[in-house]
């Protein structure tokens, strides 16, 4: 009893550390892709570097979703494939130790990677969300040239169209073009080369424009009118932004139940029912990935010879078709192609019955055909490379 305890907690160490180890490096890859997203706000719109670090925290259950999952695909694998390439797994079939019996620490990674995802989908998640959108709020509630965007037409000032061809800095615009229509008598079109933000009292924004023109017209399209400005200012109003922005909750803000409650509101809306559906099901499926990757895993890790960097390689090129697997699910139950259930549950389905089969045929010792392609696929990239550079 004691040389089996002692085998499953020699491998579950050597899984432990890279597993960490990932995680850490793909988070910090997505949190830096998220930094570079919200450099602007600091950079071009004076935002706070506290914001940006609320908003980076908020971010951080969404990236964990996708991270552990992946980290217990290459902790699995970088752990069986040390043991694999020291020949320290032909030692221990040698002593009558079967893959099977290895089973034990593998299944304890991926059932404690995938209580954390669960537990991280079911209620952080949805948290985390919520917070992201009501600090994303509140900023542009109190800042409005937040809700600005480059060469994008926004209504979120109520009656009101805005285009902004350039944000050169902070409440700073550019070749303005704004559609008026607060007062359903005349309709006012505004063109300006400059703009700015100032501003004003009872929690308005003064929008002054400068050097522009202004057309008119009446409701009954008799009459028009034109002028030029120097300067001319406009009344905004921060309500109407907010209004526009938080109408309710987004259905990655909505827990399990209040899905279920939306998805009943939405019983006779074909495409938002599948929506909410999806949502509702990522929720599990999501988090079962991390059982799926450990199975996939373990075949690949014990078969392979390429080295851990061509095991990381792999891991990362199953990981990806597994995610553009997702994607497609989720672009065709979005279209109602099929049920959501079906959809988003497919990858693991897919990989599952992959992985099951890889792993039996391993324990028999009469590898898939798949498992000899891959595991050769080092040796004969390296041979061709070393040809060509001989040539």
């Amino acid at each position: 009893m004691q040389k089996p305890l002692l085998i499953h907690r020699y491998l579950f160490k050597e899984m432990i550390t890279p597993f960490f180890l990932s995680m850490a490096v793909a988070t910090f890859i997505l949190l830096l892709a998220k930094i570079v997203e919200l450099t602007d706000m600091v950079v071009t719109r004076g935002v706070g570097m506290g914001v940006v670090a609320r908003l980076l925290l908020y971010a951080m259950p969404y990236f964990f979703v996708f991270t552990v999952p992946m980290a217990t695909l290459l902790g699995v694998l970088l752990g069986f494939l040390r043991l694999s390439s020291d020949n320290e797994i032909i030692a221990l079939r040698a002593a009558g130790v079967s893959l099977r019996s290895l089973l034990p620490p593998v299944a304890a990674l991926a059932l404690l990677a995938w209580m954390l995802t669960q537990g991280l989908s079911l209620w952080v998640l949805p948290w985390g969300h919520n917070q992201f959108e009501n600090v994303v709020f509140e900023v542009a509630h109190s800042r409005a040239d937040l809700a600005l965007r480059e060469r994008v037409f926004l209504d979120s000032f109520g009656k009101m169209t805005m285009y902004v061809n350039r944000l050169p800095g902070e409440r700073l615009m550019q070749d303005i073009f704004i559609v008026d229509e607060r007062d359903p008598e005349k309709v006012n079109t505004v063109v300006a080369k400059r703009g700015r933000l100032f501003p004003g009292k009872d929690g308005h924004i003064i929008l002054r424009l400068y050097e522009g023109t202004m057309h008119g017209v009446d409701s009954s399209l008799r009459s028009a009118r034109n002028a030029s400005f120097k300067t001319y200012d406009i009344q905004l109003e921060t309500g109407s932004i907010g209004q526009a922005q938080r109408q309710g909750k987004h259905r990655k803000e909505m827990y399990l139940g209040e899905l279920l409650s939306a998805m009943d509101q939405n019983v006779n809306d074909d495409r938002q029912h599948n929506l909410l559906d999806m949502e509702f099901q990522q929720r599990f499926s999501y988090p079962f990935s991390c059982l799926v990757m450990a199975l996939i895993a373990l075949p690949l890790g014990t078969h392979w010879q390429g080295g851990r960097s061509w095991g990381v390689i792999a891991a990362l090129a199953v990981f990806l078709v597994y995610y553009l697997m997702l994607s497609l699910a989720w672009s065709l139950g979005d279209t109602g192609y099929y049920p959501p259930k079906i959809g988003v549950w497919m990858p693991n389905l897919t990989f599952g019955v992959l992985g099951f089969l890889m792993f039996k045929a391993e324990v028999r010792e009469k590898p898939l055909p798949i498992l000899d392609a891959l595991g050769n696929l080092p040796a004969l990239i390296m041979s061709k490379h070393t040809k060509d550079a001989e040539e």
